[in-house]
């Protein structure tokens, strides 16, 4: 019985709201609307405030971010700027006459050198001639081995390790030499020009070295 009841009321309110919309559906609809609750307007204060610019206008909080307002110091501290990121004249059109002599030694010779900071296109150039001291005469009796090296790779020949060498040149006695070197970026780097004795037993070593660097 009360389903049947349920059921009469529901059909009821359908064929009521359906006559109530027929005769003006637009003006009951805006009436209906108008009983709606209507939410509360959000007062200022609840409102994000906003920067004030250099030039006294607004600055919204996005744009403020934008402009690296709101950075915490981490960040601001990894948009610092290192070393290698400095950008320095190159000293373009230096030359450094490194070694113009003769000389002699009996097991090793060892001439260092320095290429200055920020040089882009260093450049080692020159000849050597070697003789047996004794006889002076330009044949492989004067034979020795030549190297260029870096820091590094002397500090490890000093110390008797197996080293490798931007350049070597084994048992000659008449060598020239022409070798590009690395950027030197920051800071100046040191070189060495090494001459070995290859055969220490004939006695010692006279060269005659005509060597220079541009950058």
């Amino acid at each position: 019985m009360l389903k049947k009841l349920g059921w009469l009321l529901l059909g009821g309110l359908l064929v009521f709201g359906y006559g109530y919309f027929r005769e003006n559906p637009k003006q009951k609809l805006v009436a209906l609307l108008k009983k709606l609750p209507q939410a509360e307007p959000v007062k200022p204060e609840a409102m994000p405030a906003a920067e004030s610019g250099p030039s006294g206008t607004v600055v919204a909080p996005l744009i403020a971010l934008m402009r690296g307002g709101e950075q915490s110091e981490p960040q601001r501290a990894a948009l610092k700027p290192l070393p290698l990121d400095h950008i320095a004249a190159s000293p373009v059109g230096g030359s450094n006459s490194i070694l113009h002599r003769t000389f002699a030694f009996a097991t090793m010779a060892k001439f260092p050198f320095e290429i200055p900071s920020h040089a882009a296109t260093p450049y080692l150039h020159g000849t050597f001639r070697s003789f047996l001291q004794a006889a002076q005469s330009s044949d492989d009796s004067g034979n020795v081995d030549f190297l260029v090296l870096n820091q590094q790779q002397y500090g490890e020949l000093a110390s008797g390790r197996r080293s490798e060498a931007l350049f070597t040149a084994e048992a000659t006695h008449d060598q020239e030499v022409n070798l590009g070197l690395p950027v030197s970026q920051d800071q100046p780097q040191k070189y060495y020009l090494v001459f070995r004795n290859t055969s220490s037993e004939e006695g010692r070593k006279l060269v005659e070295a005509n060597f220079t660097v541009d950058f």
